[in-house]
């Protein structure tokens, strides 16, 4: 209504199709008494439908929760709209059950944020008294504030869930837009709505159409396939010719100003012109669509990065920032073409704080993260093995060399507990754990003796 209040509340079903978003009512639904009759179905009647490019889902800091919309004790009139009828539509069996649960919800709260503010009032009397009684000690009136401090946490948790299975879409008629609000059954399910309306919307984009051509006996594929979403430059030279040629991508659950943790994903992007790298660093912001937000640039002048690899640190994908132990922390390893490998903090990386770095022998070619190392491939054809040593930071000084070849190492390819490694013809399965070679084989050679073979890996 007027007052940003839920009045009323009504089941509905909205179905998404491959170019529409409709919403329709049940009817002649079994009872309870006809719970054995499979003969009665369902019968939907249409309420309104729009084209899915005019439907958008309303996210961010300006979504309105049912638990904020429900705290208030009165309630005005009703103000109605063309589509729904009513500001706000339920998808229940009950057309009060929502709205009832988070009144009580947000009742609760209040009640129990009253009777906390009560307690520490009589908490702060209780040292005014001149003699002492049984019970009405300080000890005993934190306790109650212990309790009902759980009972808060518990009743925030319960709302944050009733909050995030809250939909709210905004559908847009002629000249005017209207907003509608739906209460899904959970917010798994709200989630899944939301990013297959998105792919929806992204597949009738004349970009992807007329789509991937797919061959007649690859047609059994069920996964999905991809989408463009849309470009951006990530550096421009005036002088020189640049090209992406590697990066990396990660998310760290960051905590949030009401302890909770937001999961937020990274993104670097190495773009270079054969002399100097530029590495840009994005944070992906999803909405209606992917949106990649520019958090900064760190240039390497003198040298070009081969490769970008992304290094969890031990606290389990929580992003902390520990100035004592940044070895432990979450990292990126860049690997670059004057025999060093810098180590970034994956954490607030706009900052590009540097926690460190390794000189190598000779220069590295490629490097990937596996089984709790990082095995770095070196154009002399060895691989170096870093691992933690039992301070559990990363021992820098004293790696494991193991000697392949003598073609350079041109791509690492981590399995179940081993990985492979190429070198010239050369392919070497490695144990990940005794960083012994398991066995090896050549790849399939050339009519002509002379050619060169290299393995790759895109």
């Amino acid at each position: 209504n007027s007052a940003g209040q839920i009045s009323r509340t009504k089941g509905r079903r909205l179905l998404l199709l491959n170019d529409r978003v409709v919403c329709v009512t049940v009817t002649g639904r079994p009872s309870e008494t006809d719970v054995g009759n499979n003969n009665q179905m369902e019968r939907l009647s249409l309420k309104w439908s729009a084209h899915v490019s005019e439907v958008e889902v309303v996210e961010g800091t300006s979504t309105g929760t049912l638990a904020r919309l429900t705290s208030a004790n009165t309630l005005t009139n009703p103000k109605k709209t063309s589509l729904g009828k009513t500001n706000s539509t339920a998808n229940s069996t009950s057309n009060s059950v929502d709205k009832q649960m988070a009144e009580n919800l947000a009742q609760d709260m209040g009640d129990l944020m009253h009777d906390f503010d009560v307690v520490s009032r009589i908490n702060s009397m209780i040292g005014t008294l001149k003699c002492s009684y049984p019970g009405l000690t300080s000890d005993s009136m934190a306790g109650i504030m212990d309790q009902i401090q759980k009972s808060i946490r518990q009743k925030d948790d319960e709302m944050s869930w009733l909050d995030k299975s809250c939909l709210q879409l905004v559908v847009k008629r002629k000249d005017k837009a209207e907003p509608l609000t739906f209460q899904m059954r959970s917010p798994a399910v709200k989630q899944d709505w939301v990013v297959e309306l998105r792919l929806a919307r992204l597949a009738l984009d004349p970009n992807n159409s007329p789509g991937w051509d797919i061959l007649e006996h690859t047609k059994s594929i069920t996964g999905r396939l991809p989408l463009y979403v849309k470009h951006l430059s990530c550096y421009h030279s005036e002088t020189k010719n640049t090209e992406i040629v590697n990066g990396t991508s990660y998310t760290l659950l960051v905590p949030t100003p009401t302890r909770t943790l937001r999961p937020v994903t990274y993104v670097w992007a190495n773009a270079t012109d054969g002399i100097s790298s530029h590495i840009k660093i994005y944070s992906v912001q999803v909405n209606q669509q992917i949106a990649l937000k520019d958090l900064g640039t760190t240039v390497l002048s003198s040298c070009c990065a081969r490769s970008i690899v992304y290094v969890p640190g031990t606290s389990g994908g929580v992003a902390q920032s520990n100035s004592d132990n940044p070895l432990r922390t979450d990292l990126v390893w860049i690997a670059t073409d004057d025999r060093r490998i810098l180590l970034y903090a994956a954490s607030d990386p706009e900052k590009g704080f540097e926690v460190g770095r390794i000189v190598l022998p000779v220069d590295p070619s490629c490097q990937i993260y596996h089984c709790g190392k990082v095995f770095v491939g070196l154009v002399n054809g060895s691989v170096s093995v870093f691992r933690r040593d039992h301070t559990v930071n990363w021992d820098l000084n004293n790696p494991q060399n193991i000697v392949l070849g003598s073609d350079p190492i041109t791509c690492l390819i981590p399995i179940s507990g081993a990985l492979y490694a190429s070198t010239g013809r050369k392919i070497l399965m490695l144990d990940a754990w005794s960083n012994s070679v398991v066995r090896s084989f050549t790849a399939n050679l050339e009519e002509n003796p002379a050619s060169t073979f290299q393995g790759s890996m895109a």
